[in-house]
């Protein structure tokens, strides 16, 4: 991920010396001033921190709040304490990934950015199940042309399942394929009554376990169901847009490439927004006009260490070559894709993120509250089998190449959004306007004290969106407003800390023809 952290202040290295020392609640007993600032500057003012909870989480009696919270920030926030009921730091990193990986403080990162990000979303429910007669009245597939085969495993998740299904029957593609589905002896009679009814109108090739083999072992009954075809694994807790065969396999067939895999809401290295996190989304018109908005942007695939499972694109030649899933170290699944993967690697072939399309996930769905078990047993699993492995993935997460797609993406989102687009200086008060998009230069924290992130006010997550400075270079500032579209710009209140940023920003409106307009 690209690095823009600031040099650390003095304050900073001396919370550090207090962190090793013991000494924080003496050190703000002593210096109430300083360390009121200091929790202001770090994203904590004064009554974030519920004193009386912070006392019961960590056993101690503060003299004031600021002391409480300059306590939470120097120790109890790495001990994962509560800083109040309703807030877990230790949830939060492991639910954001990418705040952990950053350096933010996860409860000032909350506070500052998360909730507007929408980082405490609750996992969508489960759809109604759909009426079986709308599948039917789908045309049947024409097989006889096929040259690709979606395998989708089934084992329960009705609702989820026939929305996966849904989704590819009503698709319409150039790419001719058939729809293998793997029924992995289902407990849901209704579910295996609905597969066998679209199986027997021709809409999908059933295959069904008389017991049940796994996750794995389904996957590769599916790619052996025809020698000569490609083949796209796609989960039962998706749903894909538009033309999206035809743009997948577009990014699988480019040189000596193994796997293609789209972007998605869930998908780890490929998540977006937030990169590395479940975007606990629903499957609506939105998420349709991202997959959209990738479409027309039309960005090359780009190189990723390993293909997600989620839906993974896969060429029959790699498959003949190395051979499919290994099922007798992976059978429960995780972790059998990246496996699959390194040893193409070793092979000689690629993998790519085919950055043209964006397909929903749910995540996890499948495996329930096995899921994280299932996950650090494969992760050792990987690196018994192919030292290095972890350390290959880190330094792609450090490198982070698909953050520019990212941001085109949010860029996208915000040019697309019909208000007029007005970016504020200062704080802004006022709710969200149907007449504009505002978008809110803001401070950021610690690390990156000193630069500031665009904030669009009321409109959802844009984690990717380009940062500024007093240092950042009027060519810069100019290409950021053209890229959001801005036609004017606010000074608001409180806006004189950023005083030589504003001057940098009013040559850079003169520079591209922006409306200046100062309201202090």
């Amino acid at each position: 991920m690209n690095d823009t952290r600031a040099a650390r202040t003095m304050g900073e290295v001396l919370i550090e010396a207090l962190q090793h020392s013991g000494l924080a609640s003496f050190a703000a007993s002593i210096l109430p001033g300083w360390a009121d600032q200091f929790c202001v500057r770090n994203g904590l003012p004064r009554g974030t921190v519920d004193v009386d909870h912070y006392e019961r989480m960590s056993g101690r009696r503060f003299a004031s709040p600021a002391a409480a919270t300059f306590h939470y920030l120097s120790v109890g926030s790495a001990k994962g304490w509560s800083p109040r009921a309703d807030f877990s730091p230790a949830r939060y990193r492991r639910l954001n990934p990418d705040v952990e990986l950053q350096g933010y403080e996860p409860f000032a990162h909350w506070l500052r950015f998360g909730q507007a990000e929408g980082r405490d979303a609750k996992v969508p429910e489960d759809p109604a199940p759909l009426d079986l007669a709308r599948l039917l009245a789908y045309r049947r597939p024409d097989r006889s042309a096929a040259k690709v085969d979606v395998v989708m495993p089934v084992y329960g998740s009705r609702a989820l399942a026939l929305q996966a299904i849904d989704s590819v029957l009503g698709a319409e593609t150039r790419e001719a394929y058939e729809l293998v589905v793997v029924d992995d002896a289902s407990p849901d009679p209704a579910l295996r009554r609905e597969l066998e009814a679209l199986a027997a109108a021709g809409l999908i090739t059933l295959l069904v376990n008389e017991r049940n083999l796994g996750f794995v072992q389904s996957v590769n009954r599916g790619f052996a169901a025809h020698a000569d075809r490609d083949v796209v694994l796609l989960n039962s807790d998706t749903k894909v847009f538009g033309d999206w065969l035809d743009r997948l396999m577009a990014a699988l067939r480019t040189a000596r490439t193994a796997t293609a895999t789209p972007l998605s809401n869930a998908a780890t290295i490929l998540s977006y927004p937030a990169t590395l996190c479940d975007n606990r989304l629903l499957p609506d018109d939105r998420v349709a006009r991202w997959d959209e908005l990738c479409a027309a942007l039309d960005m090359p695939p780009v190189e990723i260490p390993t293909g997600v499972g989620f839906c993974m694109a896969v060429s029959r030649r790699c498959l003949d070559q190395i051979g499919a899933f290994n099922g007798e170290r992976f059978g429960r699944g995780y972790g059998e894709e990246n496996d699959f993967c390194l040893r193409a690697t070793a092979a000689g072939w690629r993998h790519v993120a085919a950055t043209g399309l964006f397909v929903w996930h749910r995540g996890g769905a499948s495996f329930g509250g096995e899921r994280d078990a299932l996950i650090e047993a494969a992760q050792a699993t990987l690196e018994r089998l192919h030292p290095g492995y972890a350390e290959t993935v880190g330094q792609f997460i450090r490198r982070d190449p698909l953050r520019a797609t990212r941001t085109a993406i949010d860029l996208a989102r915000i040019r697309r959004d019909p208000r007029p687009k007005r970016l504020r200086l200062g704080i802004s008060r006022a709710r969200p306007s149907t007449e504009f998009l505002e978008i809110v230069l803001t401070p950021d924290l610690p690390p990156y004290r000193g630069q500031y992130r665009l904030i669009p006010a009321g409109s959802g997550a844009y984690p990717n969106l380009p940062r500024c400075s007093q240092t950042s270079p009027v060519s810069y500032l100019v290409t950021v407003l053209e890229g959001l579209g801005v036609q004017e710009c606010v000074v608001g209140e409180e806006s004189d800390a950023i005083q030589p940023l504003i001057s940098l920003l009013r040559e850079a409106c003169r520079g591209c023809g922006v409306d200046w307009n100062s309201r202090r």
